[in-house]
């Protein structure tokens, strides 16, 4: 019987204690702080545990295709620089209050297996500000960023200069 009720408290702590410090607002969800060491631990284990169970083993159908690169630069223009930068092109002043922060993929992607960025960029990242594409690109369309940011690390002047703002006047900066 001792058993029993032992476990029934166990129980009741170990998921009421959580759930009052929680609702207590004791926890800070601002963006605006560094993730902190076990929130990161949390959410990198989550997340290579997901990826490795989830992402598919094939290689992209389009990599080192030149057309499917032009594609992707394309995409990742409208979509994806801002957060990440390039090779000589800085993400947009939004970035900054991004925590945890984008990886500059430029350096990051050539760890990531095709199927791995595949899927991260389709079903996104919960809390993270990743966002998923499925709802707005179609697979193709996604193989050919995987390609892109595969390329990202051989830009060349001119592919930096389309990822660019068109003029410094477009962009918004604050002083200080």
């Amino acid at each position: 019987m001792r058993f029993v009720v032992g476990f029934i408290v166990g129980v009741i702590v170990c998921i009421g204690g959580p759930l009052l410090v929680l609702r207590l607002g004791i926890v800070d969800m601002a963006a605006t702080p560094e993730p902190g060491p076990i929130e990161s631990f949390v959410g990198n284990l989550a997340y290579d545990s997901w990826i490795e169970h989830a992402a598919p083993r094939e290689r992209g159908p389009f990599d080192g295709n030149p057309a499917a690169i032009a594609v992707g630069l394309d995409h990742y223009r409208e979509n994806c620089v801002g957060c990440h930068g390039a090779p000589g092109v800085e993400p947009a002043e939004l970035a900054k209050g991004l925590h945890p922060g984008a990886p500059e993929l430029w350096k990051d992607s050539e760890e990531m297996t095709d199927g791995e960025l595949f899927w991260t960029i389709r079903q996104g990242v919960r809390m993270t500000g990743m966002p998923a594409f499925a709802p707005t690109h179609s697979d193709e369309e996604i193989w050919k960023i995987v390609a892109f940011v595969h390329h990202l690390p051989r830009l060349t002047a001119e592919e930096q200069a389309q990822l660019r703002p068109a003029t410094e006047e477009e962009g918004h900066h604050h002083e200080g």
